[in-house]
C-alpha cells in the first residue's frame, strides 16, 4: 500500500508527532479503511529514512487509541474503532486551501511550521473549552 506520508527532519515538529497526526488525517479522509493492511515498521522507517523506534511506537499509540490492530505473525491492520467520522472530499479540499493560505501569512509573518503549528494548536485548546 502506498500511503502518502512525508515527515520534515527540519520542520519543529518532531517527527513522532507528525507521523501520527498524518494516520489521523488517513484515517479522517478514509484512505485507510477498517481491514487495510499497513506497512510493516521496518519498511516504513526504510522508507521515511526514520528510526523504525519511532515508527513503531506510533503504531503502539494508535493501537491503544484502537485504530490499529497489531498481531504479530500477521502484521498491522487498521482496526475501525476511534476514528469514526470521515471529512468529505469537499470539506477536505476547503480545509487544504485554508490551510495553504495560513502557512503563507506565516510564512510572510516570518513564522516556522513548529511555531505556526503550536499557534495554531493553541487556538485549537482555546476554542474547545
Amino acid at each position: 500500500m502506498e500511503l502518502s506520508i512525508h515527515v520534515d527532519k527540519h520542520s519543529g515538529i518532531p517527527i513522532y508527532i507528525q507521523l501520527r497526526e498524518q494516520f489521523h488525517l488517513l484515517l479522517r479522509r478514509g484512505v485507510l479503511t477498517v481491514g487495510d493492511s499497513m506497512p510493516t515498521v521496518r519498511s516504513l522507517a526504510v522508507e521515511l529514512g526514520i528510526n523504525a523506534n519511532t515508527v513503531s511506537r506510533v503504531y503502539r499509540d494508535l493501537q491503544n487509541e484502537g485504530l490499529l490492530r497489531l498481531e504479530r505473525g500477521v502484521g498491522t491492520t487498521v482496526a475501525g474503532g476511534g476514528e469514526t467520522l470521515t471529512i468529505g472530499k469537499r470539506e477536505f479540499e476547503r480545509m487544504s486551501e485554508k490551510a495553504r493560505e495560513l502557512v503563507a501569512l506565516g510564512h510572510r509573518c516570518g513564522l516556522n511550521a513548529g511555531e505556526l503549528a503550536r499557534l495554531v494548536e493553541t487556538i485549537a485548546r482555546e476554542e474547545s473549552r
